[in-house]
């Protein structure tokens, strides 16, 4: 039975040979049914992962492809065995053990018949032995795909290990001006999924979105009085760390950054910061900064000195680790917190008392978050005591004799006062 819904026929003859046999609404029925692509059967498998690839490697279907941020590390195709829902899902699996890299099955097609509308991408998903996370995941772009106008890919509510079949969904508004959309399936780490049943369709406001880039926007900074005028509107905010909140032009955190021209962002105390490629260069509340930030895989990793001092940040789905000199920090997620729409909750215990809560929020969870941001935010929202941090202190002079110390609280030993 043709997967049935109103999507256009370009969208149809893309997702044809994945569509699942069950019939969604009447109103939903295409103008026409297109043909299935051909496949081959799919590698056997060898302890759940894939066993070495042969002549016989599986097809992907038409306008499908794969996209890595290692060659090599995953592959995709059909699967008729144990479907979650009609005759047969598609896969995504890595070809490798190796946890720093990630792969999507996905394709793009014009925005232009979802403009002003609100759309859901929705799948059954199934995942066996994923060491890192995946979701189903979906993006809107207008004329700069460097900014995206929407996005999610569920590393909020991150698929991790093995579950059964069960539907997950992704729902973005596409505004007036988006040019392309683009979905699928993304994996970081290693593991194999499948998806079934997809959908595309359109839904009303009662819908809620789960848009990583339309976050609540931040509290006003100072208490607000009866005859105040309204706040002046700011851009929307894409992420933040703790209090600490970035949107594309700016990073408001005790110590604010603006873009400035090029690759620069400039402070109101005399900072500046530089981006080359992955590195994150400059001064930042008044210390040196050289690090690297590294996203993409199981974990952003952002790693280097700050202030002369060893730095260390790993951020993954299921924990948050941070190291600064001597100073380190380790938290662990908290599914059980209540958070806002897109947000990780970390939390730090000793026993049964909480010693520190952080929540992670927006873009700074996606694969590719904007390097500059990200780490300004972590610096004065994630490490501990931020700015306030100063100088470690002088060490005191060593002391030569082994008698106790003069009643007088000089530190000189007896033997040397006069």
């Amino acid at each position: 039975m043709a997967f049935r819904t109103r999507i256009p026929g370009l969208l149809l003859a893309l997702w044809a040979p994945l569509a699942a046999a069950q019939t969604p609404p009447a109103d939903t029925a295409p103008k026409s049914a297109p043909a299935q692509a051909s496949v081959t059967a799919p590698p056997a498998m060898s302890g759940g992962m894939p066993a070495a690839p042969d002549a016989t490697r599986t097809k992907l279907p038409q306008g499908w492809y794969v996209t890595e941020s290692a060659p090599q590390h995953y592959e995709a195709g059909v699967d008729e065995s144990a479907p979650c829902e009609g005759t047969r899902s598609a896969f995504l699996r890595s070809r490798t053990q190796a946890t720093d890299s990630f792969g999507t099955f996905m394709q793009a097609f014009s925005a232009q018949d979802f403009r002003g509308k609100r759309l859901r991408f929705s799948a059954a998903v199934r995942h066996q032995d994923v060491k890192g996370w995946a979701g189903l995941w979906m993006r809107v772009e207008g004329p700069d795909p460097k900014q995206p106008l929407a996005f999610d890919n569920m590393q909020s509510r991150a698929l991790v290990g093995t579950h059964g079949c069960k539907r997950h969904e992704v729902v973005l508004d596409v505004p007036k001006e988006a040019t392309t959309i683009m979905a699928g399936l993304i994996m970081s780490g290693a593991g194999q999924a499948w998806l079934g049943g997809v959908r595309f369709e359109t839904v009303d406001a009662s819908v809620k979105t789960t848009d990583l880039l339309a976050a609540p926007h931040p509290l006003p900074s100072g208490p607000q009085g009866l005859e105040d005028g309204p706040l002046p509107k700011a851009n929307t905010p894409l992420g933040r760390v703790g209090t600490a909140w970035f949107d594309t032009q700016r990073v408001r955190t005790a110590t604010p950054l603006v873009l400035g021209k090029g690759p620069s962002w400039k402070g109101e105390f005399g900072d500046e910061l530089f981006e080359h490629g992955i590195e994150v260069n400059g001064t930042y509340e008044r210390r040196d900064l050289s690090v690297k930030v590294r996203a993409g895989g199981s974990a952003t990793l952002i790693e280097g000195t700050w202030g002369g001092e060893p730095l260390f940040i790993r951020l993954a789905s299921d924990s948050l680790r941070i190291r600064w000199g001597t100073d380190e920090q380790r938290f662990e997620r908290d599914l059980s917190a209540s958070t806002q729409q897109g947000c990780n909750a970390y939390r730090q215990t000793t026993g049964r008392f909480e010693r520190q809560w952080l929540e992670v929020c927006g873009v700074a969870l996606a694969t590719r978050p904007p390097l500059t941001q990200l780490v300004a935010a972590f610096l004065s929202g994630g490490v501990r005591a931020g700015a306030s941090r100063g100088p470690l202190p002088m060490p005191s002079r060593p002391v030569r004799s082994a008698q106790p110390y003069d009643s007088s609280g000089r530190n000189l030993p007896a033997s040397q006062l006069q």
